[in-house]
């Protein structure tokens, strides 16, 4: 009884082992990498094709790696299939003669409850991270999707848990620095190979810090337009705007004081000194304003921007 009661010990201290084993032991390098032709030693995504390659994820297209070429929905979802085989052991099924190469693929990840749509288009951002968020990784999320990043609340064009936790898991960081996901865009071979490796290798995943996009959804406006006849871009004035009334609103809580707009400081109207001292810091004038700033209400941006963060002026927790 005794030695029985040791084998269910050590068969459970195992299988605890095996739940918690990380994205090196389930993707060991199985291949020896050969080099791509198409691949430059120093090129950006060098490392990442070497590593989707020595662990059999991505293996090129016969001629080369092609990493300007788009991936297609097939390939993505042979890639998955393959991540999803490595960390349950469940093995893809077999090709069948007369189907087309993916196929088998696509029902692998078909029997887990998910979509494969038109495997020989090219994917998208979207698709992409739909297709890596297997069952079985959002299951060991704490080995697989560990949080190396701190979000805002929001992002600009994406509020979906299983994309957010690949940018908190440092997989990815978004087109620009307010880490816009632009989900219906294609991606290459080489974009799809860096973050496919980052899943498997930890030490490839990037750390960073978004810039608020909060200022421009209040306003309804991009970085880029221009709000003045100076060249002053809603990229400048917003967060500015935004400094100025988050400094108002701190000293109207070191004085114990609800914030109001028609508070004064100096004199002068919290709405009029944020207008006033907004155009004296660009050195321009109402008149010097655009068509967009004309329409600019700073009150409605002020409502807006604690809508965005979720009551905080600044989106901070």
């Amino acid at each position: 009884m005794r030695k029985f009661a040791a084998l269910l010990l050590s068969a459970a201290l195992l299988a605890g082992s095996a739940a918690a084993a990380g994205p090196e032991e389930a993707f060991p390098a199985k291949y020896s990498y050969p080099g791509y032709p198409d691949v430059a030693q120093d090129a950006w995504y060098a490392r990442d094709a070497r590593v989707c390659y020595e662990v059999g994820l991505m293996m090129g297209t016969g001629s080369g790696f092609a990493p300007d070429q788009s991936l297609t929905v097939g390939e993505l979802a042979a890639v998955a299939a393959r991540i999803n085989e490595a960390v349950t052991g469940e093995e893809i099924p077999a090709a069948v003669s007369g189907q087309p190469w993916y196929q088998r693929y696509a029902d692998c990840l078909t029997a887990l409850g998910m979509e494969v749509p038109e495997p020989t288009r090219a994917a998208t951002r979207m698709e992409f991270a739909a297709l890596l968020s297997l069952p079985a990784i959002r299951e060991e999320a704490e080995t697989y999707l560990s949080p190396i990043n701190t979000l805002p609340n929001r992002l600009p064009d994406i509020d979906d848990s299983r994309v957010l936790d690949f940018y908190r898991a440092g997989i990815l960081t978004g087109t620009d620095s307010f880490g816009t996901f632009a989900g219906d865009r294609t991606l290459t071979r080489a974009e799809a190979a860096a973050m496919t490796a980052r899943l498997l290798r930890p030490e490839l995943r990037k750390h960073f810090t978004l810039s608020d996009y909060g200022p421009f959804a209040a306003a309804g406006l991009a970085p880029s337009d221009v709000m003045f006849t100076n060249g002053t871009t809603a990229g400048q004035y917003l967060p500015y705007v935004q400094g100025l009334i988050l400094g108002l609103e701190e000293d109207c809580a070191a004085q114990g004081l609800e914030f109001n707009w028609f508070n004064t400081v100096d004199g002068v109207t919290f709405l009029d000194y944020v207008k006033a001292t907004a155009l004296e810091r660009f050195g321009v004038t109402r008149a010097q304003g655009t068509r967009l700033y004309q329409d600019f209400d700073v009150q409605v941006f002020y409502s807006r921007l604690i809508d965005w963060n979720g009551g905080l002026l600044d989106g901070k927790n």
